[in-house]
């Protein structure tokens, strides 16, 4: 974990990569998962800021 902000109650599975990004509360994100690495990817399930940050919404991983 790169650069990023994590709100209360997420838990990050094993392997995962995330940078510049900002994860919302009520969220596992699965082991090997990867935010903030490709933007085409990213932008395709999150938003991505002017800047290059991606935030993941509250309860998107379930």
């Amino acid at each position: 974990v790169e650069e990023s902000v994590i709100m209360d109650d997420v838990v990050v599975g094993r392997h995962c990569k995330i940078k510049k990004a900002i994860i919302d509360k009520h969220n596992a994100i699965p082991a090997h998962t990867e935010i903030g690495y490709n933007p085409n990817e990213d932008k395709k399930r999150f938003t991505l800021t002017p800047r290059g940050i991606v935030v993941v919404p509250k309860n998107f991983f379930q």
